[in-house]
């Protein structure tokens, strides 16, 4: 069963360094708590997305909004 607690999430996914990997963390959740967590994560627009695009905007926000960062840093 996953974690469902948001500040866990977000430490979870922080210590993450690949999409994929948070993609399949979060795939387990169920859409109400992946729509928690968004909320958390101050993401608009999601109540009407599906389980997969939740976890998509998710991950973006999250993962990979740091990886696109840190890939313009280095430029």
């Amino acid at each position: 069963m996953p974690a469902t607690d948001p500040a866990r999430a977000r430490a979870a996914l922080a210590a993450m360094s690949r999409r994929a990997d948070g993609t399949a963390y979060l795939s387990g959740w169920t859409a109400r708590d992946l729509r928690a967590l968004a909320a958390g994560l101050e993401l608009r627009g999601v109540a009407g997305l599906r389980k997969a695009d939740l976890v998509d905007r998710i991950v973006d926000r999250t993962i990979g909004f740091r990886l696109d960062s840190t890939a313009i840093r280095r430029r």
